[in-house]
């Protein structure tokens, strides 16, 4: 069992399966948390987050085995490797992206974090007052690692995330690396020679993680992922979607690599 996050419909119908209740008891629900947060001068979240996980503690009438990721990317055009593959994975090991970089001087190695090379000479990401620097050391784990695969949790209004118009260049390391090569051109050719995905994956529970949630148990994952859910259709009725600004992220445990035995659907942008 899953949580169907293509539409607000689906989630809807979803919602009545999993909770084993009915549309007008869904109604109820949202209109009492709505009469609340109007009683109150500030929405809060958290209030929200904790009225719907009591109801759905209480309700929950199925196990949540598996979790919708769908994950953004442009992809080289004669890739046909549909696992989804760590940073480290990506650029460390022999993948299509990390033969592309290799073409300009660029590889890359991990050892306590991931170290980047041009023509075979480390780059010292020293320079903490350079915005680009800031931003590799970031992302390569110079003082938090997290190199894992991820992914959004709804499908509904993918579109209007920040990051749908962010990725369609590139992967975001690329527009970071012009103090160290001519970055304008290899962003050109990766664009000529690439297409931008929406890869659907049905993930296991147990497989993935909840950014900003990372110690939930496997049960507290399907409780929140219901309560997100419930947060959505909320919004549908008393808010709004309109910058999918609230979607959960995902990504793989112990920076796994997703098999893509577990691949639904790759459509093109």
């Amino acid at each position: 069992m899953y949580i169907n996050t293509t539409s607000q419909q689906l989630i809807q119908k979803s919602i009545y399966e999993v909770l084993n209740i009915n549309n007008e008891e869904i109604d109820d629900l949202l209109e009492t948390s709505y009469k609340f947060q109007k009683d109150h001068s500030i929405f809060i979240l958290d209030d929200q987050y904790d009225y719907f996980m009591k109801f759905v503690k209480e309700h929950l009438s199925v196990s949540i085995d598996y979790v919708s990721l769908y994950h953004l990317s442009r992809r080289l055009n004669n890739s046909e490797d549909d696992n989804g593959y760590s940073l480290i994975g990506t650029l460390c090991n022999n993948t299509l992206l990390s033969r592309f970089l290799k073409k300009y001087g660029l590889t890359f190695k991990y050892d306590e974090y991931i170290k980047m090379y041009l023509n075979g000479e480390e780059i010292k990401l020293d320079n903490v007052d350079d915005y680009s620097t800031v931003f590799l050391r970031q992302i390569f784990g110079y003082e938090y690692q997290d190199y894992s695969f991820k992914g959004f949790v709804f499908n509904d209004a993918i579109e209007k995330n920040e990051y749908y118009e962010i990725l369609k260049d590139g992967p975001q390391l690329f527009g970071y690396l012009f103090s160290f090569i001519d970055s304008d051109a290899l962003l050109e050719e990766f664009q000529s020679n690439s297409k931008y995905y929406k890869v659907e994956y049905q993930v296991p529970i147990d497989q993935i993680y909840f950014e900003n949630y990372d110690d939930l148990t496997n049960q507290e994952k399907q409780y929140h992922i219901v309560v997100k859910a419930l947060q959505r259709l909320y919004a549908y009725k008393y808010d709004t979607v309109e910058f999918d600004d609230d979607n959960p992220v995902i990504g793989m445990i112990d920076n796994q690599t997703l098999d893509s035995k577990y691949l639904v659907s790759k459509q093109e942008l």
